[in-house]
């Protein structure tokens, strides 16, 4: 939401209410986030039309979760993950009209979100990680793949976006930035990359650089997301550790973070979670993995890597 927002005179419809939010919301949001908004905004039209509520300011909580009812289990088979969706959009729109005066407090702020039954994750001991980075190391592209992955904890579609502008290895500190739309710049992430991550982008953008034309928008990992996916089943086998995939690497440095003693919301914040998936899906995943490394290790060492981090 914009800082520079103040009080005017509320849209005579709904819809031009809508319309109000979904265009500050293409300049406040991430492109995932704005389209996903405009086909909530989409359904919350279609509602509310077959009612008698054309003025955002008569919309009360009732309508609200009557809204997030039709939206779950009317139009199709009832997800926690729509209805927490729902949630987190009216949220944000109600956050829209109140700053503009238009409504006289926040949407759905006191509707809480659904807990999603979740997993424990799926990590690399260290020991098997190490196996993978060592194996990685005979080539530097393959060793930067790894590293992104199971030490920075990148998801795969990022990794696969990133350009070479990307990379800062000048500074004191070498970073990867993740950028997630040219308009949310300030909501870009910048990332410390480990030294011996950071020596082996400095020798493969050398060896880029050196081997003909060169642009540093081009794209750092030239490559399908299906690609990525074999080269890192690939250097499994040849390690010799168990069949690990993007996701299990990204979830790896997350433990790996947390083991060594990091705040969990500083790790959340690393991997990019959004405030809700933080809260209902990071912490509970993590909790579990914690827990099962507590009784791995009442059973003896060398079962599970433990933790003394608490989620």
């Amino acid at each position: 939401m914009s800082d520079s927002t103040t009080a005017s005179a509320a849209p005579a419809s709904l819809a031009a209410a809508l319309d109000a939010y979904l265009e500050d919301a293409a300049h406040q949001r991430t492109e995932n986030v704005y389209f996903n908004h405009v086909s909530l905004s989409r359904r919350f039209r279609e509602f509310f039309e077959q009612r008698p509520v054309d003025d955002i300011a008569r919309l009360r909580r009732p309508d609200l979760l009557a809204f997030l009812d039709w939206l779950t289990h009317k139009r199709g088979s009832f997800t926690l993950s729509t209805y927490n969706a729902g949630i987190e959009y009216l949220r944000h729109m109600g956050r829209f009209y109140l700053a503009r005066g238009w409504v006289k407090e926040p949407w759905a702020m006191d509707i809480p979100f659904q807990t999603i039954a979740v997993e424990a994750p799926t990590v690399l001991r260290r020991a098997e990680l190490a196996a993978l980075i060592a194996t990685a190391e005979k080539d530097d592209f393959r060793r930067m793949l790894v590293g992104l992955l199971g030490e920075v904890g990148l998801k795969k579609g990022e990794l696969v976006a990133l350009r070479f502008a990307d990379v800062e290895l000048e500074g004191p500190v070498p970073e990867v930035v993740v950028r997630y739309t040219g308009k949310l710049e300030k909501k870009s992430r910048r990332l410390a990359l480990p030294a011996g991550l950071a020596a082996a982008i400095r020798r493969y953008v050398a060896r880029r650089q050196t081997s003909g034309t060169f642009n540093y928008l081009e794209p750092l990992v030239p490559l399908t997301g299906r690609q990525v996916n074999n080269i890192i089943v690939s250097l499994c086998q040849e390690a010799g550790i168990r069949r690990a995939n993007p996701q299990i690497l990204r979830d790896t440095a997350a433990a790996q973070a947390l083991s060594a003693g990091r705040p969990p919301a500083e790790v959340g914040h690393q991997l990019g979670y959004t405030p809700r998936g933080y809260l209902l899906e990071f912490l509970p995943r993590f909790q579990l993995w914690i827990e099962s490394a507590a009784k791995a290790d009442e059973k003896g060492p060398g079962n599970h890597e433990g933790t003394k981090t608490r989620v």
